[in-house]
């Protein structure tokens, strides 16, 4: 990525507090998307999203679950926070829009127990959504980690409509696009798109997946969408050591379906290029042959 304009307005800091806080509220620049952050009587971590004053998340959880450590899932408040804002325009190589606008209100949430272990939670939220991601720190015990489970969780609306194909199905990705009622999806891949009642638009997805599991959202209790990482074949999820950070997970939010498809959320969440210049890389025309091989009319081998 060039940057063009670095108005970084990095006012840091806004928000430090060595007290462990009940509730945590993030919001955009222009105060119609909220994020919280709370916890309940049970001890589990919980957040919550609106949009222009409608809740569009209700209350779910987060957290991760370890094959042999602690899990990161009850008894975790916020020990300490940071915030600033954040706006440049950048210009990508290649794309639907030349300049791209990343205008967002940032949070760092240090979250710890009571016996001292620590992890972090990263949220940015924008005009048109928000994302979030878990950042595990070095500390004793957790070297090398196998995650069995990520909790965190999307709780919908009642009365909401989705957009969705199955997930893990034989086709994989290959499905036409259903248009159902919550309750009747079981697994669906991402994006998933939900219109509420209300008619706000949600979009759920993940951006930055590097070095992680990609997931589908399984319908686990009534409304209630849990992130399913793809195992491997002995059922771990992710094998990794710290410090790491997961992928983002996504929410956008728009009043119509058209502001989805014009969110530029989701590539301001992707890390910036890592190459340099990349003026050299062309537009090209690329016909495959896969349909051609299965009744034996093509090859990949070279010649006539």
């Amino acid at each position: 990525m060039s940057f063009l304009c670095k108005a970084a307005l990095s006012l840091s800091l806004l928000a430090i507090s060595p007290l462990v806080a009940a509730e945590r509220t993030v919001a955009s620049p222009d105060g119609r998307v909220e994020f919280s952050v709370s916890s309940d009587e049970r001890g589990w971590l919980l957040y919550e999203v609106r949009f222009r004053g409608e809740t569009v998340i209700e209350p779910s959880r987060l957290g991760l679950r370890f094959l042999e450590q602690r899990d990161f899932d009850t008894g975790f408040g916020i020990e300490r926070s940071a915030e600033r804002i954040h706006d440049e325009t950048w210009e990508q190589p290649w794309g639907e829009r030349r300049l791209v606008r990343d205008h967002h209100r940032e949070a760092l949430l240090h979250l710890a127990d009571a016996n001292g272990l620590r992890f972090d939670l990263r949220v940015r939220v924008f005009d048109d959504g928000l994302g979030f991601r878990y950042e595990i720190p070095a500390q004793d015990g957790y070297e090398a980690v196998s995650i069995v489970d990520e909790l965190t969780e999307f709780k919908l609306p009642g009365g909401s409509t989705a957009w969705w194909i199955p997930g893990r199905g034989y086709n994989r990705y290959e499905y036409l696009y259903r248009k159902t009622d919550l309750d009747a999806i079981e697994m669906a891949h991402t994006p998933m798109t939900v219109r509420t009642a209300e008619g706000i638009h949600v979009s759920i997805h993940e951006a930055a997946l590097v070095d992680y599991a990609a997931f589908v959202l399984d319908q686990r209790r009534e409304r209630v969408f849990q992130t399913n990482l793809t195992p491997w074949s002995d059922g771990i999820r992710v094998r990794t050591a710290t410090p790491f950070k997961t992928p983002w997970r996504t929410v956008q939010l728009s009043p119509d379906a058209v502001g989805l498809l014009n969110s530029d959320l989701i590539l301001n969440l992707n890390e910036p290029n890592a190459l340099g210049d990349v003026s050299w890389v062309k537009p090209g025309k690329y016909v495959g042959i896969w349909w051609a091989m299965h009744i034996r009319h093509r090859t990949w081998g070279s010649g006539p």
